[in-house]
């Protein structure tokens, strides 16, 4: 059965760059939406194409160099995900965004971005998003919802 997929992805050992992992974690916890699936694919590329196979429509949260505050949310089309190269996309995570962006006719789906404030070696967020961690995950919510209800 084709589903809404939401994948968190990036580096748990590279501060920020963990926040899409992060966030995906803590609303798996707490969404009771069950026509939605979160999957965590870290940076393992392989697997997360794996699990998209029989998506629908997927929602990926991820950290994203667009030079805003650290914190904000920034919503990207995937079928324009190969125009917005200009993004600091993480190099992990390339292969991902250009293999979806070749399956754009039959996987449709939006990148969730969050501006992270630090991307070095440490494991967990930094304290600039520590602070700001109930508003960012509160925001990345209310995003997918406005997501979800504007497919249905």
């Amino acid at each position: 059965m084709k589903k809404t997929i939401i994948l968190g992805i990036g580096n748990r050992l590279m501060k920020d760059d963990g926040v899409g992992i992060y966030i995906a974690e803590e609303l798996m916890n707490t969404d009771e939406n069950l026509d939605c699936e979160y999957i965590i694919g870290e940076s393992d590329i392989d697997y997360s194409l794996s699990k998209l196979e029989d998506a629908e429509f997927v929602i990926i949260l991820d950290a994203i160099l667009s030079g805003g505050n650290p914190g904000d949310i920034e919503v990207y089309s995937l079928d324009k995900t190969d125009s917005h190269r200009f993004l600091g996309l993480s190099p992990h995570n390339m292969h991902l965004f250009q293999a979806l962006y070749e399956q754009k006719d039959k996987l449709k789906g939006c990148l969730i971005g969050v501006e992270p404030f630090d991307i070095s070696f440490q494991i967990g967020l930094s304290r600039e998003l520590e602070k700001k961690w109930p508003e960012i995950v509160s925001k990345a919510k209310k995003t997918i919802d406005e997501i979800l209800s504007g497919r249905g």
